[in-house]
């Protein structure tokens, strides 16, 4: 084989299991969670507050209203600059980023999220429009309750399983493919 194929198929045997390695590394998992090293500590002013009104959903999960004062929903500033009193929410359920938040509605679709049953932590937060906390008295501004889960409204385990099934999968056809056609290409091009 020669040195011009054999680099072409490293590059492509490379570039097919980037895919996998992304999706195992929980870092660039959340990698698109700007402001994580700020705060924006109210210093003087108005200081924003927010509450939350929960319902049960009758087709399953929960409607959440995030009532807040002092702040402005600005969803068209998300990952810009600060401007005080303004931003967007991070939604936790059970201690783990769900969603951002662009308005003061949302349903929480516990199928999606929930992977136990049971009473769990639902948390919205106030951040910036550059998702960096806001904070008074070193205390981010957020409500918290408990909602109950029912077992038949939780995510089956091992859902996503498929995915990196899928993905190695493919990344495993590509690079096969590619071998496959520069062995032809070769043995072609060396009858020319």
């Amino acid at each position: 084989m020669n040195s011009k194929v054999g680099k072409k198929l490293r590059m492509i045997s490379l570039l097919s299991i980037l895919p996998v390695l992304f999706i195992l590394n929980p870092q660039a998992a959340s990698a698109h969670d700007h402001g994580a090293n700020k705060i924006h500590e109210v210093q003087s002013g108005k200081i924003p507050t927010i509450s939350l009104d929960v319902k049960k959903d009758p087709t399953g999960g929960f409607n959440v209203k995030v009532i807040t004062t002092n702040f402005v929903w600005t969803p068209e500033s998300a990952s810009e600059k600060h401007i005080e009193g303004q931003g967007h929410a991070h939604v936790y359920l059970a201690d783990q980023k769900i969603i951002r938040l662009y308005n003061n509605w949302f349903h929480l679709n516990t199928f999606q999220f929930a992977t136990t049953s049971g009473e769990q932590l639902l948390r919205v937060e106030l951040v910036g429009n550059d998702h960096a906390p806001i904070t008074v008295n070193a205390q981010q501004i957020s409500s918290e309750l408990l909602v109950d889960v029912p077992s038949d409204e939780i995510r089956p385990q091992g859902s996503n399983a498929w995915k990196l099934g899928a993905i190695g999968a493919a990344s495993i056809a590509f690079a096969l493919g590619a071998i496959l056609f520069f062995s032809y290409v070769k043995r072609n091009g060396s009858k020319a």
